[in-house]
């Protein structure tokens, strides 16, 4: 399953990547069987631990398919992927974002938190998460710590990432990869009305899912990529 790692090791000096994703997108990706489709054209940065996060949160999942496989689709993406290891620097500011978010109440875990401190202490252009309370907190930080002034529009949720697939590729191969594991995520299954009979589902409601971006934008105008 762990086969040797062909990554390349980030530094602030190396190449950077195109995205830093976050253990969340990873795992809906890998479920859905659609790792490979999501990101074609875009090197992608994740955390060093992302792979054993990955594959153990798979493990442990409800799938109505092959978990194994998932798993091992994961790994092999991951093995491609720039790793990104924060430095001493970025990890004081990832702990001043996760001190102040607890002290505010906001979501943000410690991954989410790494990545955006190496995003902005790297310059990668987009950090892209499938948590939306992340996106939420973020927005609510920009308010209290000065040093998160360049995430504004650096944030892509799920949302965005699926329709930006569907307009590039096959929106009726991705409805049906997406509703065979409904229970993944549930505002995705809604808008592929995975629970709608032949021939209203599986099928793209784009309209709701840019309803759902839209009210994101709403809560987070500033860090959401446009």
């Amino acid at each position: 399953m762990f086969s040797g790692s062909k990554a390349l090791t980030e530094s602030p000096s190396g190449d950077v990547p195109d995205v830093a994703v976050d253990n969340d997108v990873l795992i809906k990706a890998a479920s859905y069987g659609l790792i490979d489709e999501l990101w074609r054209t875009e090197s992608i940065g994740v955390l060093g631990a992302a792979r054993y996060v990955v594959a153990g949160r798979l493990a442990r999942m409800d799938l109505a398919g092959d978990r194994a496989a998932a798993q091992q689709a994961a790994v092999e993406f991951i093995d491609t992927a720039v790793v990104l290891e924060p430095t001493d620097d970025e990890l004081q500011l990832a702990t001043r974002i996760e001190t102040t978010a607890q002290r505010k109440g906001l979501s943000l875990d410690a991954g989410e938190s790494q990545l955006a401190a190496i995003l902005l202490g790297r310059a990668v252009p987009l950090f892209e998460t499938g948590d939306k309370r992340a996106i939420r907190g973020f927005e609510a930080l920009l308010d209290e710590l000065v040093e998160l002034a360049g995430l504004h529009g650096k944030l892509r949720s799920l949302e965005q990432i699926v329709l930006r697939c569907a307009d590039a590729g096959d929106p009726n191969s991705l409805a049906h990869a997406i509703c065979s594991e409904p229970g993944v995520d549930k505002s995705l299954s809604i808008c592929f009305r995975c629970f709608s009979p032949p021939p209203y589902g599986p099928a793209l409601d784009r309209e709701g899912l840019e309803s759902y971006i839209e009210a994101l934008r709403a809560a987070a105008p500033r860090v959401l990529e446009p």
